[in-house]
């Protein structure tokens, strides 16, 4: 459980600090582009902020063994969340590329890993 968690610590970080830096350089690749000065204030809270305060929940979480369970609950179903949103989505819009089947497909690898850490540590 530490490694996964550890794991999620480290892209959610990594997406974040990103998007707060470049957020039209991170979020190029899935076509958002904005040129107002308010939508990058929200590309950087949400996209940049929102991963980042994610990232010290799980390192928090990560820090204590009575804590594993939490975090892993919270990326597990988070990344449901993105996963089956994003899944939806593409079925009704079915945009050009493979970047979005590629998320998914690893954003569903990333829950049902940590449906399984949880399954596996139930009685703990």
């Amino acid at each position: 459980m530490k490694v996964y968690l550890w794991i999620c610590v480290f892209i959610n970080a990594g997406i974040g600090v990103g998007c707060w830096l470049d957020p039209l350089g991170v979020l190029g690749p899935t076509g958002i582009s904005v040129l107002d000065p308010n939508g990058l204030v929200e590309l950087r809270a949400m996209y940049g902020g929102l991963e980042v305060g994610l990232a010290l929940f799980l390192a928090w979480c990560a820090m204590d063994d009575r804590r594993f369970r939490t975090g892993v609950m919270a990326m597990t179903l988070m990344l449901v969340g993105l996963s089956l949103s994003r899944l939806a989505t593409w079925l009704v819009f079915m945009p050009e590329g493979q970047l979005h089947p590629f998320l998914i497909v690893i954003e569903l690898g990333g829950a049902i890993t940590g449906g399984m850490l949880l399954w596996r540590t139930r009685s703990i």
